[in-house]
């Protein structure tokens, strides 16, 4: 069981169903400030904390020290969050954590890093065509996507069409082998590439597919990994 401390007003930004968080070998525990940090991770075995810099209670400096000179809890990966200021990144780097990350958060980035230090599959690049059709657009009709990556729990496609977080797509696509995956999802995330005219990308999450569909995705990035 992976054990997961997240400062509770950053839990706001993962979704509650179909992330990598969303797993049975998974645990979130919310701390409300640095003292519940220093008790939960006395009294577990927790693998990852997620934190701000200037969390109510103990200093952080003070909270990270206690955690790196303890040999049951030394070993505890940290994320830490801060202003973008030189004194706030200053701070952080002398806080003894794993990464530092600042504000405004690359929520992406700082998944990414999750993942890595509970060493769990990240999103695969995944390049394939894409059916996507939504309610009132298209005129009913699926256009093609482009997928950039992929996981049991959603897509990161790229296309040309500006569409908007909230609306409710469904999906057709072939997996490596040969493997027709469809379902529904809704759009998380939109982000407009600079350095591409009129291209975006969209975090898709699943919301309704069926089990076989997500085994099959599984086994076809485990696969990938394999084979990379």
């Amino acid at each position: 069981m992976k054990k997961v401390v997240i400062a509770k007003d950053l839990k706001r930004m993962f979704p509650e169903k179909d992330s990598f968080l969303d797993r049975a070998n998974v645990s979130v525990i919310p701390a409300f400030m640095n003292d519940d940090i220093l008790r939960i991770c006395s009294t577990e075995n927790v693998d990852l904390v997620v934190t701000q810099l200037d969390m109510p209670g103990i200093k952080c400096e003070d909270l990270f020290d206690s955690i790196r000179t303890d040999p049951k809890m030394q070993k505890v990966s940290i994320i830490l969050i801060c202003q973008n200021t030189l004194a706030q990144r200053e701070r952080s780097r002398n806080c003894k954590v794993n990464a530092v990350l600042t504000m405004p958060i690359d929520e992406q980035l700082l998944q990414s890093k999750m993942q890595q230090f509970l060493n769990i599959a990240p999103r695969m690049v995944y390049r394939a065509t894409l059916a996507v059709a939504i309610e009132g657009k298209f005129r009913g009709q699926p256009r093609p996507f482009w997928t950039e990556n992929i996981s049991e729990s959603g897509l990161l496609i790229k296309a040309e069409e500006p569409l908007s977080r909230g609306d409710g797509v469904y999906l057709s696509f072939f997996l490596h082998d040969g493997t027709h995956v469809s379902g529904y999802g809704e759009i998380m995330r939109v982000d407009r590439l600079p350095e591409e005219a009129r291209m975006y990308l969209y975090g898709i999450r699943f919301t309704n597919i069926d089990e076989e569909s997500r085994t099959a995705i599984r086994k076809d990035i485990a696969r990938m990994l394999r084979s990379g």
